[in-house]
Formats: C-alpha cells, structure tokens, sequence
C-alpha cells in the first residue's frame, strides 16, 4: 500500500509540470527576496522576474513563470519514502518511480545519480520527454529534479523539481544546471 501511495506522489508531481494551469494564479512573486516557508523545507526564490505562485499548502509550493523560449515550473513537496537499507536502494528506487511516471510518453534521454551536494542524501533526476499540447502541437519537456531524504524523519523525503515545456529546439539552456542553482535555495526545516 504504501507503495502505490509514493508511486501515486512522485507521479501526480511530473503530471502537475506537463499541465499547464488555465486559473489565475494566487500571488505574482517579483523578488529575490521572498521566501516561501513550507512544513519540512523553505524555498529561497529565483532572483528572476515573473515567477507566480499557482498553488501552495502546508507541504508544498507550485510556481510557474512564462519564457520567451517556453514556460517554466518549479515544484516543492514533502513525499513520503520507505525505509533503505543504503544509498543504492534508495537510488533505485527514485528510478523506477521515475521511469514508472514516463511511461506514458516518448522518453528522449534521462539520468538519476546519487548527488553529492549537500549534508542530505538526495538523488538528482534529469530527462527530457516528448509531449503533445492541448491542440496536438509537439513539446518537449525537460525536467531537472532532487528527491533527498528529510534530516529529521527517515520516512520523509523533499522532491524539488525545475522543469520547462518549449517546442522541439527552441532551448538550448542547461536545465541541470539552473536546476543546481535552485536546489542550492532550498533549505530542510522542522516536519
């Protein structure tokens, strides 16, 4: 049971970055300096213009911000995660939720790595996947994500996630790398 219930929460988690929201967003964040201050994590924002909060409750953030290249989302939450044994069960477990998630669309690279870049132990997942839009045209949608395991529960993960919809070749930016860069802005606080 518990299974299904991860598998059901990393899933809706990519599901909600290959939606886009037609409602109105709750507030428009237009400073470096505003903190969204969650139960189990605070996310520093982007020092970028034009981030909007979509949705946002006790245990996690949805903000989207429009590009002239395509549209952005950042997403934050609080997952549950079994128990591991070691780092390679928990890296292999990030991996068949995420090629679990991906089944549904054509797959054009993806990665999951242990990172190493932080006090936690987190698992670092890119990839980049053909879509269709609403109206048929093709997207790509890449995706740069961090699951870590929470310091004060071992039962609690944070995923933290970047990812960007554009047409096919119209991005040529790293989206691992400003995926780091955010993922630097995230810090663990009490569950």
């Amino acid at each position: 049971m518990q299974f299904k219930n991860i598998l059901l929460l990393l899933s809706s988690a990519l599901f909600i970055f290959a939606c886009s929201s037609t409602k109105a967003p709750e507030e428009n964040v237009s400073s470096a300096s505003v903190d969204l201050m969650q139960k189990g994590f605070l996310l520093s924002l982007p020092e970028e213009d034009g981030w909007q909060v979509v949705k946002k409750g006790d245990y996690k953030v949805l903000l989207s911000k429009k590009g002239a290249s395509g549209s952005y989302t950042i997403q934050a939450l609080v997952v549950a995660l079994p128990t591991f044994e070691d780092d390679d069960q928990f890296l292999e477990f990030i991996k068949n939720r995420m090629a679990e998630s991906s089944k549904k669309h054509k797959v054009l690279e993806n990665n999951t790595a242990m990172y190493a870049g932080t006090n936690e132990v987190c698992v670092q997942y890119t990839s980049k996947e053909e879509r269709k839009s609403k109206t048929g045209q093709a997207l790509t949608l890449e995706v740069a994500s961090f699951t870590c395991r929470h310091p004060n529960n071992p039962n609690a993960g944070v995923y933290m996630a970047l990812s960007k919809n554009y047409a096919p070749g119209n991005s040529d930016e790293n989206m691992a790398e400003k995926a780091i860069e955010l993922f630097n802005r995230l810090y663990f606080t009490e569950l």
